[in-house]
């Protein structure tokens, strides 16, 4: 009897144990394991329920040439291909609607299968009609049918993009993207059809690729390959070079970003999207005003024309490096009165020039909040937990026009602002808003003292600009009507004349004044002028003519 219970107790304390022995030897095999990247392929597979989470862990490794595979999904890696086949050979376009994991090769079938998918639109709200995209880490909602199926329709031709970019890492031996993967199916609005502008034409498609397919046909038609788009005109040598000039009318890009989606024209605008986020300390070339590495001469050439101001304003001494930057300097500088601020805070009576100043705007009544909360549980609180939470913060502003023994260091450049106008009585050049402060050597952030502009441009800004010149007056009205249509070489033409009825009646009236004002070639500052300016190629006025002048009433 007593060895039958041994027999009978043996196998149930025996089992357990080879488990944990087999459980233990295991994890100490996966310890010593090296880590090619932070995460597990296995763990992931396992752990991820859906493509969002994915998207997001796939490219946080160190292993650029494999994008790790979510919950029922194959693994994806990227193939070198032939550069001229890059966008038509091993392509692996991937639909990523909800519960659909179909994998193709072929871009029309594809772009089948993701029509097949408008008919599971559903909406959230039976009143609101709000149609809601299924596509991973999109999230796209309109009350517009038509609207949703542009924008599934575009989905096919980003996932094709996406598919080229794939295999663009091996291809091109390109670097990982290290930006943020939750955007990466995040589309631009389509609240219109793609509508074709070329001359003698009215097509419009809910399709951008075969919006794009129908443009090809106007290029392979085209004679002595002229741009017959709506107000260009451009002749071209080659066919190609026609091709190339069209995208920029109908914003068609080749290639894009497999890990942040972004949309790039050609395979260099993605190169060099990778080489910035990838810089190698040891081999970077500095820039010579800021001191920011960057990763070829060529980025550096691109990054020091921020610091070039090659645009002048013609109401002050203000320079610009680019038109974007001009125009916002006139918006916030010179047209930023109260009939240009129309978005209204619903909160306070603070009003914004455009809806994004205004979103930027409505957050600081929620820190307001929190501030008076935080008040109230820090009087409550004991000191030592209120120091706790209490950070430190690093001062990184120094002045530069205290001595080297008292020089002061502020946490903030708003801080050593109000210190250099009201120590040192320093005041900002004309034109500006603020200083501007630059990083040193040494880490503080210092004044920036000089200003780097064209020679053409300082001489336009000290020859021909004695003082400041008043604000824009924003109470005029203009009428716009059109002349004449566009036709293949030139663009529509407009006519614009005051709507103001008083001014029409002073210039019936007072005509003869101002016909001797232009004799005696007096310059009345109240005045507005309408001139046709004829350009060359290079943008210089080469002869200007006033079409018709108006006295300003004050």
């Amino acid at each position: 009897m007593e060895e039958s219970i041994e027999c009978v107790e043996n196998p149930v304390e025996t089992v357990p144990k080879t488990n944990l022995l087999r459980c233990m030897e295991w994890l100490q095999t996966q310890n010593e394991l090296t880590k090619v990247s932070k995460y597990n392929k296995d763990d992931i597979s396992l752990t991820t329920d859906s493509n969002s989470l994915k998207k997001i862990i796939l490219c946080s490794g160190d292993d650029d040439t494999t994008v790790l595979a979510g919950v029922d999904e194959l693994a994806i890696e990227p193939k070198a291909v032939p550069l001229r086949y890059l966008r038509v050979k091993d392509l692996d376009m991937q639909c990523e609607w909800q519960l659909c994991r179909s994998h193709f090769s072929d871009y029309e079938l594809f772009q089948q299968h993701i029509t097949n998918h408008c008919s599971e639109l559903h909406t959230l709200d039976k009143k609101a009609n709000d149609y809601i995209c299924l596509w991973d880490v999109c999230g796209h909602s309109t009350t517009d049918l038509s609207e949703m199926v542009r924008h599934i329709n575009y989905h096919a031709y980003h996932a094709r993009l996406l598919a080229i970019g794939l295999n663009a890492r091996a291809t091109l031996k390109l670097e990982q993207c290290r930006k943020d993967s939750s955007k990466r199916n995040q589309l631009p609005p389509l609240k219109h059809k793609h509508c074709c502008m070329w001359v003698e034409c009215s097509q419009s498609y809910n399709s951008i690729q075969s919006f794009f397919d129908h443009v090809k046909q106007h290029i392979i038609y085209s004679d002595r390959y002229l741009c017959s788009w709506a107000g260009c005109g451009a002749i071209f040598p080659r066919r190609p070079l026609l091709t190339m000039h069209v995208r920029s009318h109908t914003q068609e890009r080749l290639i894009a970003c497999y890990h942040c989606g972004q949309h790039f024209a050609c395979n260099r605008k993605l190169s060099d999207h990778l080489m910035r986020q990838n810089v190698d300390p040891d081999t970077g070339i500095p820039c010579g005003m800021c001191g920011i590495l960057c990763a070829s001469e060529y980025l550096k050439r691109e990054h020091e024309r921020q610091h070039i101001s090659a645009y002048a304003c013609a109401m002050c001494d203000m320079s610009a490096p680019s038109p974007a930057a001009l125009a916002y300097h006139m918006r916030y500088r010179h047209l930023s009165s109260s009939g240009t601020r129309t978005h209204a805070c619903p909160q306070c009576s603070y009003k914004a020039v455009t809806k994004s100043d205004l979103r930027k705007h409505i957050p600081i009544h929620k820190k307001k909040r929190k501030k008076e909360k935080n008040k109230i549980s820090d009087e409550d609180s004991s000191e030592e937990e209120v120091k706790k939470k209490k950070k430190v913060v690093k001062k990184k502003y120094a002045c530069h026009m205290c001595p080297e023994k008292e020089v002061k260091v502020f946490s903030r450049g708003g801080r050593l602002t109000t210190h250099l106008v009201k120590v040192h009585g320093a005041r900002w050049p004309f034109g500006h808003s603020r200083f501007r402060y630059q990083i040193s050597e040494d880490g503080m952030y210092r004044l920036t003292t000089t200003r780097f502009e064209y020679e053409d441009i300082s001489k336009k800004i000290v020859d021909g600009y004695s003082g400041p010149k008043e604000s824009l007056n924003n109470t005029l009205e203009f009428d716009v009507t059109a002349i004449a249509e566009a036709t293949k070489t030139t663009p529509k033409r407009f006519e614009i004349s005051l709507k103001n009825n008083d001014l029409q009646r002073d210039i019936k009236t007072g005509g003869e004044n101002v016909k001797n004002e232009k004799e005696d070639h007096e310059i009345d500052q109240n005045a507005v002028e309408i001139m046709m300016c004829d350009v060359d190629d290079d943008g210089n006025i080469i002869n200007t003519e006033t079409i018709q002048s108006y006295p300003l009433l004050l």
